[in-house]
């Protein structure tokens, strides 16, 4: 393993812990290194969250960690990265990840193979802290196929989660690759919120 991608892997270890599964009708937060999908429900009281669709990564000793899918700010990439002249679609928003570490990007990707320093969400899915290693990426001439790009992520302190998911604040399904890369994320929410609803209670 290089240097970056066990650096990559030490940090995301101090912020990720147990992830969630569905089980009966109703989700319950178990050990897992899948990748799931949080939604928050109508109990959910943090507006901060309201109507939001998470990714939330991997686990770790720390409280687990994710990004907001659907919540594009109102600055380009273009504007955030002046300077990433390989970066396409300079137009496409950056999104707001969550209210922890609001000045840190992330990015997802979809490439043909794996690129150096990533953690893999789900066959061909991508994640990294690296913005230097994606420039690199794609100046040497990797196709990628889809990118998202997050300022700041959401994170809960150990057990919290669970306790929220349990108090049932928010929806588990299981990861989606196409919810990441969703065109329409108004839709992203009520499409995904509607297969709860077909889980019987």
């Amino acid at each position: 393993m290089n240097l970056r991608r066990r650096a990559l892997r030490n940090l995301l270890a101090l912020t990720l812990s147990p992830l969630a599964a569905h089980a009966a009708g109703r989700a319950a937060v178990a050990e897992s290194d899948a990748a799931m999908l949080l939604l928050a429900s109508d109990k959910m009281s943090d507006p901060r969250f309201r109507n939001t669709v998470l990714a939330v990564l991997r686990h770790g000793p720390g409280g687990p960690l994710g990004v907001i899918l659907n919540r594009p700010t109102r600055f380009s990439r273009g504007q955030i990265l002046p300077r990433f002249a390989a970066l396409p679609d300079k137009q496409q928003p950056v999104f707001h990840g969550g209210p922890v570490a609001r000045t840190t990007l992330f990015y997802m990707a979809r490439f043909p193979v794996e690129p150096p320093a990533v953690l893999t969400l789900a066959p061909g899915v991508f994640m990294g802290l690296d913005l230097d290693g994606l420039r690199r990426i794609l100046e040497a001439g990797m196709a990628v196929e889809d990118l998202r790009i997050y300022a700041g992520y959401a994170g809960w302190a150990p057990g919290q989660l669970r306790r929220e998911v349990a108090d049932g604040a928010w929806h588990v399904l299981p990861m989606d690759a196409e919810a990441l890369f969703e065109d329409d994320t108004a839709r992203l929410y009520p499409r995904l919120i509607a297969r709860t609803r077909l889980i019987p209670a």
